[in-house]
């Protein structure tokens, strides 16, 4: 595309113009773009000016010469807003990037960011105490921003992809042991038999939080012994409570045990004795943990974490969160033999390896029991 260009004297002042060359529309938002100087001299050299101005565009031939690192990632915020991105997920990066990122990197030209600049930036946090999780969050980020504005044209390459990041390291996920997890339904039945309950199923069915609070009662199939999770309750400060899909946005089913089948049974009539004692109807098809006594909206998100927390300090285990039931399931399970594929079916994860990757310390610990076993076959 070749860049047009126009030169206009000010208005009262003859030594004194205004160059503008045309960009072209922006690919993400469609709007045009242009690049403006106002220069103070004779009509020559501001057509001079004017020529080099054009001739920098066209040599370019992409929008970064006057985007920002700002600029970009709040474009790339919005697009992924609109393509339907979990709003969780959309909030997290748009914390990290207005907290973290746009007030120390926010002002450099997109085009002029090096793979230095991030070396440096992800250095700073560090010696701050960052921790390697929180510097790979914000790594994770600028790679998709940048990798997006290469998609648009708007950089020739992703210099994320050169930066230097510390690789993960194995953190075993903590998970309550099954006297700390009795110890933790009897303290929270003690101020609200709803949580208690949220609590047991959590740890027998190893789904979300979400995914529990996203349930209904049509979700339940007592004579098949099925539970249905088909989506995910979310809370964002932007959206309020949400209902959207799971995070794999695949529906799944759970096989009820009779205790998960009785803890169920026990919610559900809760709902309707509240009803029956106010002399009230519930509607159609409740939520099985429920924020209004007919039934009609969900317990909020956060409610339940907290009381989790307030429960787990009263005990003195504080190291627990309510994400640690998922831990518990799954822990549970793999000791007890029960093979990969399966754990990681309950659990709702994308594929088997993510499940190998989380839970590798387990593995271990049955490998070396598993050695033990082998090794007794041949003791002399």
């Amino acid at each position: 595309m070749s860049m047009r260009g126009s030169i206009i004297q000010h208005r009262g002042q003859t030594s004194a113009w205004r160059l503008r060359v045309y960009l072209g529309k922006d690919p993400a938002t469609g709007k045009e773009r242009y690049s403006s100087k106002v220069f103070h001299g004779g009509r020559k050299d501001a057509e001079d000016l004017l020529n080099q101005m054009i001739s920098k565009a066209n040599a370019k031939e992409d929008p970064a010469s006057n985007t920002t690192l700002e600029h970009l990632l709040v474009e790339w915020l919005r697009f992924c807003r609109n393509k339907g991105l979990s709003p969780k997920t959309t909030s997290d990066y748009e914390w990290r990037s207005r907290q973290r990122i746009i007030p120390e990197l926010g002002s450099i030209p997109i085009d002029e960011l090096s793979a230095k600049h991030l070396d440096d930036y992800y250095g700073a946090l560090y010696a701050k105490g960052y921790s390697s999780s929180t510097i790979r969050h914000t790594h994770a980020i600028m790679r998709q921003a940048l990798g997006q504005a290469v998609k648009w044209g708007w950089l020739k390459r992703n210099v994320a992809l050169l930066a230097t990041v510390s690789a993960p390291t194995s953190v075993p996920s903590s998970a309550p042991g099954v006297e700390q997890l009795k110890a933790i339904i009897t303290e929270m039945s003690s101020s609200n038999l709803q949580f208690a309950a949220m609590v047991a199923l959590a740890a027998l069915s190893g789904a979300r939080r979400g995914e529990l609070l996203a349930l209904h009662w049509s979700d339940v199939d007592i004579e098949n012994s099925t539970l249905w999770i088909r989506g995910s309750l979310i809370y964002t400060k932007e959206s309020g409570v949400v209902l959207g899909p799971t995070k794999t946005k695949r529906t799944r089913k759970v096989h009820l045990d009779p205790v998960m089948q009785a803890v169920i049974q026990k919610q559900t009539q809760a709902l309707k004795d509240a009803c029956a004692k106010l002399e009230i109807a519930h509607v159609e098809n409740p939520w099985l943990f429920f924020g209004e006594i007919d039934g009609s909206k969900p317990l909020h998100p956060d409610s339940v974490s907290s009381a989790f927390r307030r429960a787990t300090k009263r005990l003195g285990i504080e190291e627990f969160h309510f994400h640690s039931l998922r831990h518990f399931t799954a822990t549970q399970l793999i000791a007890a033999g029960v093979d990969i594929r399966t754990v990681s079916g309950r659990l709702g994860h994308s594929d088997p390896s993510v499940t190998l990757r989380v839970y590798s310390h387990v593995l271990e610990d049955n490998d070396r029991a598993a050695s033990d076993i082998m090794g007794h076959l041949l003791e002399p």
